[in-house]
Protein backbone atom coordinates (compact mmCIF):
# COMPACT_ATOMS: atom_id res chain seq x y z
CA UNK A 1 0.00 0.00 0.00
CA UNK A 2 2.84 2.62 0.96
CA UNK A 3 4.74 1.61 -2.29
CA UNK A 4 1.55 2.46 -4.37
CA UNK A 5 1.55 5.88 -2.54
CA UNK A 6 5.20 6.72 -3.03
CA UNK A 7 4.54 5.71 -6.88
CA UNK A 8 2.17 8.09 -7.60
CA UNK A 9 3.74 10.55 -5.72
CA UNK A 10 6.40 10.13 -8.41
CA UNK A 11 4.73 10.06 -10.86
CA UNK A 12 2.70 13.57 -9.50
CA UNK A 13 6.20 15.29 -9.41
CA UNK A 14 7.45 14.14 -12.45
CA UNK A 15 4.77 15.46 -14.52
CA UNK A 16 4.75 18.66 -12.40
CA UNK A 17 8.78 18.82 -13.51
CA UNK A 18 7.99 18.19 -17.02
CA UNK A 19 5.47 21.03 -17.44
CA UNK A 20 7.65 23.18 -15.21
CA UNK A 21 10.41 22.67 -18.19
CA UNK A 22 8.62 23.21 -21.18
CA UNK A 23 7.29 26.93 -20.05
CA UNK A 24 11.01 27.33 -18.91
CA UNK A 25 12.15 26.99 -22.33
CA UNK A 26 9.32 28.62 -23.91
CA UNK A 27 10.68 31.49 -21.40
CA UNK A 28 14.27 30.91 -22.59
CA UNK A 29 13.36 30.93 -26.27
CA UNK A 30 11.04 33.72 -25.97
CA UNK A 31 11.82 35.10 -29.63
CA UNK A 32 11.20 31.73 -31.19
CA UNK A 33 8.32 31.01 -29.66
CA UNK A 34 7.03 34.02 -30.98
CA UNK A 35 7.93 33.07 -34.36
CA UNK A 36 6.56 29.58 -34.18
CA UNK A 37 3.49 31.23 -32.87
CA UNK A 38 2.88 33.92 -35.45
CA UNK A 39 3.18 31.37 -38.01
CA UNK A 40 0.89 28.51 -36.73
CA UNK A 41 -1.82 32.02 -35.86
CA UNK A 42 -1.52 33.18 -39.19
CA UNK A 43 -1.79 29.50 -40.85
CA UNK A 44 -5.21 28.40 -38.56
CA UNK A 45 -6.54 32.16 -39.60
CA UNK A 46 -6.34 31.02 -43.31
CA UNK A 47 -7.44 27.50 -42.72
CA UNK A 48 -10.75 29.12 -40.75
CA UNK A 49 -11.28 31.90 -42.67
CA UNK A 50 -11.47 29.22 -46.16
CA UNK A 51 -13.45 26.93 -44.12
CA UNK A 52 -15.65 29.44 -42.46
CA UNK A 53 -16.39 31.38 -46.17
CA UNK A 54 -17.12 27.73 -47.49
CA UNK A 55 -19.29 26.58 -44.96
CA UNK A 56 -21.16 29.91 -45.38
CA UNK A 57 -21.19 29.36 -48.87
CA UNK A 58 -22.87 25.96 -48.24
CA UNK A 59 -25.66 27.51 -45.71
CA UNK A 60 -26.37 30.46 -48.23
CA UNK A 61 -27.07 27.68 -51.05
CA UNK A 62 -29.16 25.18 -49.37
CA UNK A 63 -31.19 28.29 -47.88
CA UNK A 64 -32.06 29.21 -51.22
CA UNK A 65 -32.76 25.88 -52.04
CA UNK A 66 -35.20 25.13 -49.22
CA UNK A 67 -36.99 28.43 -50.28
CA UNK A 68 -38.16 26.83 -53.45
CA UNK A 69 -41.83 27.15 -53.38
CA UNK A 70 -44.16 25.28 -55.83
CA UNK A 71 -46.87 27.89 -57.70
CA UNK A 72 -50.35 26.25 -57.73
CA UNK A 73 -53.00 28.53 -60.50
CA UNK A 74 -56.49 27.04 -60.25
CA UNK A 75 -58.45 26.80 -63.51
CA UNK A 76 -60.12 30.39 -65.31
CA UNK A 77 -63.18 31.25 -63.35
CA UNK A 78 -62.89 28.69 -60.12
CA UNK A 79 -64.62 30.09 -56.81
CA UNK A 80 -62.66 30.72 -53.78
CA UNK A 81 -64.55 27.61 -52.29
CA UNK A 82 -62.72 25.39 -55.10
CA UNK A 83 -59.49 27.06 -53.98
CA UNK A 84 -60.23 26.51 -50.53
CA UNK A 85 -60.67 22.90 -51.28
CA UNK A 86 -57.64 22.45 -53.28
CA UNK A 87 -55.79 24.43 -50.76
CA UNK A 88 -56.91 21.31 -48.00
CA UNK A 89 -56.27 18.64 -50.71
CA UNK A 90 -52.74 19.76 -51.68
CA UNK A 91 -51.82 19.59 -47.21
CA UNK A 92 -53.00 16.49 -47.27
CA UNK A 93 -49.86 15.36 -49.40
CA UNK A 94 -47.08 13.91 -47.30
CA UNK A 95 -44.24 16.23 -47.75
CA UNK A 96 -46.01 19.86 -47.58
CA UNK A 97 -45.21 22.26 -45.42
CA UNK A 98 -47.91 24.93 -46.06
CA UNK A 99 -50.22 26.00 -48.16
CA UNK A 100 -51.22 29.72 -48.89
CA UNK A 101 -53.86 31.22 -51.00
CA UNK A 102 -52.85 34.58 -52.76
CA UNK A 103 -55.45 37.24 -52.58
CA UNK A 104 -57.08 37.90 -56.06
CA UNK A 105 -57.57 41.69 -55.66
CA UNK A 106 -53.57 42.33 -54.46
CA UNK A 107 -52.29 40.47 -56.90
CA UNK A 108 -54.60 41.98 -60.06
CA UNK A 109 -53.50 45.36 -58.51
CA UNK A 110 -49.94 44.45 -58.67
CA UNK A 111 -50.37 42.89 -62.21
CA UNK A 112 -51.85 46.68 -63.58
CA UNK A 113 -49.07 48.34 -61.61
CA UNK A 114 -46.76 46.15 -63.69
CA UNK A 115 -48.41 46.60 -66.91
CA UNK A 116 -50.33 50.09 -66.68
CA UNK A 117 -51.36 48.95 -70.78
CA UNK A 118 -53.21 45.87 -69.81
CA UNK A 119 -56.71 48.10 -68.71
CA UNK A 120 -57.04 48.94 -71.97
CA UNK A 121 -57.65 45.88 -73.21
CA UNK A 122 -61.41 46.43 -72.34
CA UNK A 123 -61.84 43.16 -69.61
CA UNK A 124 -64.65 43.22 -67.41
CA UNK A 125 -63.46 42.09 -63.47
CA UNK A 126 -60.67 40.27 -62.23
CA UNK A 127 -60.05 37.89 -64.74
CA UNK A 128 -56.76 36.20 -62.71
CA UNK A 129 -57.14 32.68 -61.28
CA UNK A 130 -56.53 31.81 -57.41
CA UNK A 131 -53.15 31.37 -56.87
CA UNK A 132 -51.43 29.20 -54.07
CA UNK A 133 -48.42 29.33 -52.72
CA UNK A 134 -47.22 25.51 -51.55
CA UNK A 135 -44.17 25.39 -49.51
CA UNK A 136 -42.50 21.79 -49.41
CA UNK A 137 -40.58 20.49 -46.40
CA UNK A 138 -37.39 18.88 -48.80
CA UNK A 139 -36.37 20.38 -51.65
CA UNK A 140 -35.36 17.51 -53.22
CA UNK A 141 -38.97 16.12 -53.47
CA UNK A 142 -39.59 19.36 -55.59
CA UNK A 143 -40.42 17.45 -58.80
CA UNK A 144 -42.29 14.48 -57.49
CA UNK A 145 -44.74 16.55 -55.23
CA UNK A 146 -45.18 19.05 -58.30
CA UNK A 147 -46.56 16.10 -60.38
CA UNK A 148 -48.99 14.68 -57.21
CA UNK A 149 -50.30 18.14 -57.68
CA UNK A 150 -51.31 18.57 -61.33
CA UNK A 151 -53.72 15.60 -60.45
CA UNK A 152 -55.53 16.79 -58.44
CA UNK A 153 -59.07 18.52 -59.77
CA UNK A 154 -59.34 22.52 -60.73
CA UNK A 155 -55.92 22.69 -61.07
CA UNK A 156 -54.96 24.51 -64.29
CA UNK A 157 -50.97 25.44 -64.13
CA UNK A 158 -48.04 24.63 -61.80
CA UNK A 159 -44.80 26.66 -61.88
CA UNK A 160 -42.21 24.66 -60.06
CA UNK A 161 -38.77 26.82 -61.36
CA UNK A 162 -37.07 23.68 -62.42
CA UNK A 163 -34.38 24.88 -64.88
CA UNK A 164 -33.43 27.17 -62.08
CA UNK A 165 -33.96 24.96 -59.27
CA UNK A 166 -31.61 22.05 -61.28
CA UNK A 167 -29.01 25.19 -61.75
CA UNK A 168 -29.14 25.97 -57.68
CA UNK A 169 -28.66 22.52 -56.98
CA UNK A 170 -25.53 22.13 -59.30
CA UNK A 171 -24.05 24.96 -58.18
CA UNK A 172 -24.69 23.81 -54.63
CA UNK A 173 -22.98 20.82 -55.22
CA UNK A 174 -20.02 22.24 -57.16
CA UNK A 175 -19.91 24.50 -53.98
CA UNK A 176 -19.63 20.92 -51.90
CA UNK A 177 -17.09 19.23 -53.80
CA UNK A 178 -14.66 22.90 -54.20
CA UNK A 179 -14.84 23.06 -50.14
CA UNK A 180 -13.90 18.97 -49.56
CA UNK A 181 -11.01 19.84 -51.61
CA UNK A 182 -10.05 23.01 -50.14
CA UNK A 183 -10.24 22.02 -47.04
CA UNK A 184 -8.47 18.83 -47.33
CA UNK A 185 -5.67 20.41 -49.27
CA UNK A 186 -5.37 23.64 -46.64
CA UNK A 187 -5.65 21.57 -43.61
CA UNK A 188 -2.32 19.19 -44.81
CA UNK A 189 -0.78 22.63 -46.27
CA UNK A 190 -1.05 24.03 -43.11
CA UNK A 191 0.08 21.36 -41.02
CA UNK A 192 3.31 21.38 -43.03
CA UNK A 193 3.98 24.76 -41.82
CA UNK A 194 2.70 24.54 -38.54
CA UNK A 195 5.17 21.38 -38.40
CA UNK A 196 8.27 23.23 -40.33
CA UNK A 197 7.81 25.76 -37.70
CA UNK A 198 8.22 24.19 -34.47
CA UNK A 199 10.85 22.20 -36.36
CA UNK A 200 13.38 25.48 -36.66
CA UNK A 201 12.62 25.54 -32.67
CA UNK A 202 13.55 22.41 -31.77
CA UNK A 203 16.99 22.66 -34.55
CA UNK A 204 17.74 26.12 -32.80
CA UNK A 205 17.44 24.30 -29.64
CA UNK A 206 19.75 20.99 -30.78
CA UNK A 207 22.68 21.82 -28.99
CA UNK A 208 20.68 21.99 -25.27
CA UNK A 209 18.87 18.29 -26.65
CA UNK A 210 21.96 17.13 -26.89
CA UNK A 211 23.19 18.32 -23.48
CA UNK A 212 20.25 16.82 -21.88
CA UNK A 213 21.65 13.43 -24.14
CA UNK A 214 24.81 13.23 -22.44
CA UNK A 215 23.75 14.44 -18.92
CA UNK A 216 21.88 11.10 -18.79
CA UNK A 217 18.19 12.31 -19.98
CA UNK A 218 16.03 9.94 -20.83
CA UNK A 219 13.85 10.11 -23.99
CA UNK A 220 10.94 10.16 -22.49
CA UNK A 221 12.14 13.39 -20.33
CA UNK A 222 13.24 15.50 -23.50
CA UNK A 223 10.54 14.54 -25.50
CA UNK A 224 7.53 15.32 -23.10
CA UNK A 225 8.44 19.30 -22.37
CA UNK A 226 8.75 19.98 -26.13
CA UNK A 227 5.33 18.09 -27.29
CA UNK A 228 3.81 20.32 -24.59
CA UNK A 229 5.78 23.16 -25.77
CA UNK A 230 4.09 22.38 -29.19
CA UNK A 231 0.27 22.02 -27.71
CA UNK A 232 1.16 25.47 -26.25
CA UNK A 233 2.13 27.14 -29.29
CA UNK A 234 -0.48 25.19 -31.32
CA UNK A 235 -3.11 26.45 -28.66
CA UNK A 236 -1.89 30.04 -28.64
CA UNK A 237 -1.66 30.47 -32.29
CA UNK A 238 -5.29 29.23 -32.43
CA UNK A 239 -6.18 31.94 -29.88
CA UNK A 240 -5.18 34.53 -31.51
CA UNK A 241 -5.91 33.09 -34.89
CA UNK A 242 -9.80 32.96 -33.17
CA UNK A 243 -9.51 37.10 -32.36
CA UNK A 244 -8.12 37.68 -36.07
CA UNK A 245 -11.23 35.16 -37.68
CA UNK A 246 -14.14 37.00 -35.39
CA UNK A 247 -12.44 40.92 -36.30
CA UNK A 248 -12.45 40.22 -39.33
CA UNK A 249 -15.43 38.00 -40.26
CA UNK A 250 -17.15 40.74 -38.35
CA UNK A 251 -15.90 43.41 -40.43
CA UNK A 252 -16.40 41.61 -44.06
CA UNK A 253 -19.78 40.38 -43.27
CA UNK A 254 -21.11 43.95 -42.18
CA UNK A 255 -19.50 45.40 -45.69
CA UNK A 256 -20.69 42.72 -47.65
CA UNK A 257 -24.67 43.54 -45.87
CA UNK A 258 -23.83 47.18 -46.98
CA UNK A 259 -22.84 46.46 -50.66
CA UNK A 260 -26.16 44.05 -50.85
CA UNK A 261 -28.65 42.77 -48.13
CA UNK A 262 -28.71 39.87 -49.76
CA UNK A 263 -25.78 38.66 -47.43
CA UNK A 264 -27.70 39.26 -44.36
CA UNK A 265 -27.95 35.31 -44.29
CA UNK A 266 -24.35 34.61 -45.55
CA UNK A 267 -23.73 32.89 -42.61
CA UNK A 268 -21.49 29.73 -41.37
CA UNK A 269 -23.58 28.79 -38.80
CA UNK A 270 -20.43 28.07 -36.47
CA UNK A 271 -20.84 30.12 -33.09
CA UNK A 272 -17.51 31.97 -31.76
CA UNK A 273 -17.66 29.22 -28.50
CA UNK A 274 -17.32 26.41 -31.28
CA UNK A 275 -15.33 28.09 -33.73
CA UNK A 276 -12.89 28.54 -30.58
CA UNK A 277 -13.02 25.11 -29.75
CA UNK A 278 -12.32 23.84 -33.31
CA UNK A 279 -9.22 26.05 -33.53
CA UNK A 280 -8.08 24.82 -30.27
CA UNK A 281 -8.33 21.53 -30.92
CA UNK A 282 -6.56 21.88 -34.37
CA UNK A 283 -3.66 23.75 -33.01
CA UNK A 284 -2.91 21.40 -30.39
CA UNK A 285 -3.00 18.36 -32.40
CA UNK A 286 -1.29 20.27 -35.18
CA UNK A 287 0.77 20.79 -32.55
CA UNK A 288 2.18 18.02 -30.20
CA UNK A 289 2.06 16.00 -33.89
CA UNK A 290 4.61 18.46 -35.27
CA UNK A 291 6.59 18.26 -31.88
CA UNK A 292 6.73 14.10 -31.78
CA UNK A 293 7.20 14.36 -35.63
CA UNK A 294 10.37 16.68 -35.05
CA UNK A 295 11.88 15.83 -32.06
CA UNK A 296 12.47 12.11 -34.06
CA UNK A 297 15.51 13.95 -36.15
CA UNK A 298 17.48 14.54 -32.64
CA UNK A 299 16.15 11.14 -30.64
CA UNK A 300 16.92 7.72 -31.19
CA UNK A 301 14.57 5.38 -29.45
Amino acid sequence: MKIRVRIKTVNLRNIEFLIEEAFTGIVRNGLMAFASISTIALSLAVLGAFVLAMMGANHFTTEQIDRFEIAVFTVPGAAKAKADALADSIRKIEGIKDVSILDRDEEYAKFKRERPDFESAGLLGNPLPYALRVRIVKADQLTMLSTKIRALADVDHVNVGQETYKRVVALANAIRAISFAGVIILLITTAFIISNAIRLTLYARRREIRIMQLVGATNHTIRTPLVIEGIVFGSAGALVAWILLRLGGGYVVHSAQRITPMFGSFSSGLSGAGLAFWLLLAGAVIGAIGSLVSIRRFLKD
